[in-house]
Order: structure tokens, then C-alpha cells, then sequence
């Protein structure tokens, strides 16, 4: 495993808090997972949950999450005016 190969990083896991030690999420990967809670000896409730991770868990099944379109975008205006300052100083006097 890489070092950047961590569940905040990863497409398939989504934010859902913090706690003192970090953020934590669920893991999309796969089908959410069915749970039992038994409130009281004659009901059963029955539900589906998501695997809870910390940001810093990894596994596995580490995709990289693409990058959203605004970020996309800053960094190809940053880029762009990178390249513009670069030109400016080229030029002859």
C-alpha cells in the first residue's frame, strides 16, 4: 500500500463526521451490509449500513476519487497563469 492510498482519498468513501482523532466515513464499495437491532424482546428492527472507516484506514480496494470540476478548473487557471508570468519574463526587454 502507498501512503496515499487512504480512504479520504478514495471514490468510494464519503465523509459522514469527525471525531476528536479524525474524520470518519462510509466505504461505498460494495453493497451497504444488513444490521439487527434489537430494540426490545419482541422487535426486530432490520436495516442496511455502509462500512464505517476512518480517513486514514486503507484496504484493498483503493481507487482514487477523480478530481471535482472546480478544482479541475483552478488548477488549469493556475496553470494558465503560470505559464503567462513564465512568457512575461522571456520576453525581450
Amino acid at each position: 500500500m502507498e501512503e496515499n492510498q487512504i480512504c479520504e482519498k478514495c471514490k468510494y468513501w464519503v465523509e459522514t463526521g469527525g471525531t476528536d482523532s479524525g474524520l470518519v466515513g462510509e466505504c461505498h464499495r460494495n453493497a451497504p451490509q444488513p444490521e439487527l437491532i434489537d430494540a426490545a424482546s419482541t422487535v426486530t428492527i432490520r436495516y442496511a449500513v455502509w462500512p464505517v472507516t476512518a480517513d486514514r484506514n486503507w484496504c484493498g480496494n483503493f481507487e482514487e476519487r477523480p478530481m471535482a470540476t472546480q478544482e479541475v478548473l483552478a488548477r488549469v487557471a493556475m496553470i494558465q497563469k503560470m505559464e503567462a508570468d513564465r512568457k512575461g519574463k522571456l520576453k525581450p526587454a
